[in-house]
This record gives structure tokens, C-alpha cells and sequence, in this order.
């Protein structure tokens, strides 16, 4: 579990690296700190919060229509969010 867990940390630690190149790197991220939240959920399936994530990612791909307005704020806002839970959790081992 913790191998894993150390896993997730540097997933995590990479797409923050690609989120450096700006909107190139943002497509990246995405599919990365997935694949972190996709690990995380099978280590911690108790955890509310990873959930709460998973819900706003759907809720981002079901309402983004393809333009970068206001809306394309909320990836960035899920970037942080699950750094924030990833840590978090680390705190509570």
C-alpha cells in the first residue's frame, strides 16, 4: 500500500511538472492526476473526497463545450483539489 502510495505522490508531482508548459500541458495533466485518482480510489475506497473529485471531472466533461472561457477554470480547480487529498490522506497514515 504504501509502494503505491508513493506512486500516486510522484504521478501527481509529474503532472504538476507538465501543468509548466501551460495549456500544452494541461491535456497531459489531466490524464495523469486521473490515473493518480484512479490508484488512489483502489488504495482508499472509504476516502468521500476522491468521490467528490470523480463527480466534478464527469461534471466538467459533460458541460465543457470545447471553448476555453470561465468555464476551463474548473481543471485547475481539480488540480488542486486532488493534490489536496493525496496529501491529506498522507498526513493520516
Amino acid at each position: 500500500m504504501k509502494a503505491t502510495f508513493k506512486i500516486i505522490e510522484v504521478i501527481n508531482i509529474a503532472a504538476l511538472m507538465f501543468l509548466l508548459l501551460g495549456g500544452y500541458g494541461l491535456p497531459v495533466t489531466g490524464v495523469l492526476q486521473v490515473l493518480a485518482a484512479i490508484l488512489f480510489v483502489t488504495i482508499f475506497p472509504k476516502n468521500k473526497l476522491i468521490y467528490v473529485y470523480f463527480g466534478l471531472v464527469v461534471f466538467f466533461f459533460t458541460f465543457w463545450s470545447g471553448d476555453f472561457n470561465w468555464f476551463f477554470l474548473l481543471p485547475v480547480a481539480l488540480i488542486i483539489f486532488l493534490t489536496y487529498i493525496i496529501y491529506n490522506q498522507k498526513i493520516q497514515l
